[in-house]
């Protein structure tokens, strides 16, 4: 990520208020930032008013049942740019020059092999686990590595939710890697599973 190096290592606050509003679903408001990160209000509306200002945040407002309507923060495209993973542009590249190279159907199958191996590699550390253990691990794992996985269970079921796709961009290039990505995760899990999007959210639940 770019989160680092755009701000320096003396920002700390305004990567965990971006941290935060990017695992939102619709965006938080700075009370609820506040409480979340231990901050105060006034502190975070500032770390909130600089980032809109510099581009990275922007502002959307719903009615509220009383008074003034309540005032939300999301990130731009900007904002979500500041997540984006340096190496992707080289993994297309690869995968363009292996279409050029070998036919249409190369990339597929590269994309193919990748979650094969995906697959084995998240399998070597979960298998072995009862089925609602390994769902939560398999979050965690997840989360490690930057998806910003969250688990959501009930009597009813479970739902995974992840607020953050380092592969974006390869999908809307390459679409057939949301299936793959799909099957991969119901392989881990033991259990079929669904692969939906809710603006930037990936939810993954058991079909």
């Amino acid at each position: 990520m770019r989160k680092g190096l755009l701000f320096g290592a003396g920002q700390g606050a305004r990567l965990a208020v971006l941290d935060l509003i990017k695992r939102s679903a619709n965006g938080l408001g700075v009370k609820q930032i506040a409480a979340e990160l231990g901050m105060s209000y006034m502190g975070v509306k500032a770390h909130c008013i600089t980032l809109a200002t510099e581009g990275y945040l922007t502002t959307w407002r719903e009615p509220a049942p009383k008074g003034r309507p309540l005032m939300f923060y999301r990130l731009t495209e900007s904002g979500e740019g500041l997540f984006a993973e340096p190496g992707l542009g080289l993994a297309l590249g690869l995968l363009r020059d292996a279409g050029k190279l070998f036919g249409p159907v190369a990339p597929q199958k590269l994309l193919t092999l990748h979650y094969r191996a995906e697959t084995e590699r998240y399998r070597a550390v979960i298998s072995a686990l009862e089925m609602a253990e390994r769902v939560r691990s398999f979050v965690k794992l997840r989360d490690r590595e930057e998806r910003m996985s969250s688990y959501l269970g009930n009597e009813n079921g479970w739902e995974i939710h992840e607020y953050h796709n380092p592969h974006a961009a390869l999908m809307r290039v390459y679409p057939v890697a949301i299936s793959l990505e799909e099957t991969m995760v119901g392989d881990v899990l033991g259990v079929p599973v669904r692969r939906s999007e809710e603006g930037r959210r990936i939810i993954f639940s058991p079909q």
